[in-house]
């Protein structure tokens, strides 16, 4: 049973793929169970000649700036990931989102979302399950993270280094591929002083090498407190991941942790903006 801290009253929003409605309702119960009041935004399934998107640029932006201007919302959650939310941020109403300061969750493709509200100040990201992990998860890992993040709790961690060393800061978690897709935009935050907390899917090592190098020759890694690998699902190949993340540590300064229970698979350990970690080798 997930921990929720306190009754929200949270708009289900759409910002990036399709998801079908039994999956999005299953989502939707499990946060009414909690005792949240759950509205489901106008265009979630309406569709766009794109198939790969839920719904119209204008639309998917759409309902995410009626949340913010609504005074009886105080939380958004995305019902999926996939691909689209890169092409919205131009038409995210972020004076409003300042002022307000909602919280957001969802993970994978939403990142380019969290990335761009912490380019803002805005620091209430949440990188939480979304409806298809909500309505399955059953471990306490999950619901514990998630109230701990909800709450802004700080926490510590002991995991796995690639560089040992003691780091503390405010998580920034993200996908790998948003975050390269992100780069050279005014969307892209200041990472100095982050952790990040790097998850992917699908994607060869090769790609995943492409990626990483991209966000080094960016500048991402040259100021952050640390970086943390997270899964890396159906990523691995007879080329081997592993021999990847060491080549990247290899040609930076900071840190490097792996083995964090986050990213497409269950269980989740959500994080918050609102929070500090400290993370030390196991």
């Amino acid at each position: 049973m997930f921990k929720i801290p306190q009754k929200y009253r949270i708009a289900l929003v759409s910002p990036s793929g399709r998801c079908d409605e039994a999956t999005v309702i299953a989502g939707k119960n499990v946060l009414e169970k909690c005792g949240c009041e759950v509205t489901v935004m106008p265009h979630v399934f309406a569709g766009d000649s794109l198939p790969h998107l839920s719904a119209s640029d204008e639309n998917r932006a759409g309902d995410i700036n009626r949340a913010l201007a609504d005074k009886n919302i105080d939380m958004l959650w995305a019902v999926r990931g996939g691909a689209g939310a890169l092409r919205i941020l131009e038409k995210i109403n972020w004076p409003l989102w300042q002022k307000r300061q909602l919280p957001l969750a969802g993970f994978s493709d939403i990142s380019a979302l969290h990335w761009a509200m912490d380019k803002y100040g805005i620091n209430s990201y949440l990188a939480a399950p979304m409806m298809k992990f909500l309505s399955s998860a059953t471990d306490g890992l999950t619901a514990n993270s998630l109230c701990a993040a909800l709450n802004g709790e700080n926490i510590s961690l002991k995991l796995s280094s690639l560089r040992a060393g003691n780091i503390c800061g405010t998580p920034l978690p993200g996908n790998i591929a948003v975050a390269a897709s992100l780069c050279g935009s005014c969307f892209f935050p200041d990472t100095a002083g982050k952790i990040l907390i790097l998850e992917e899917v699908g994607e060869r090592p090769y790609r995943l090498d492409r990626m990483l190098t991209q966000l080094r020759l960016a500048g991402t890694f040259k100021r952050c407190a640390g970086v943390i690998f997270g899964n890396l699902t159906d990523c691995d190949t007879s080329s081997g991941v592993m021999e990847i993340l060491q080549d990247f540590t290899a040609g930076i300064s900071c840190p490097v942790f792996y083995g964090l229970e986050h990213g497409h698979e269950l269980p989740f350990h959500a994080f918050s903006g609102r929070q500090v970690i400290a993370v030390s080798a196991k």
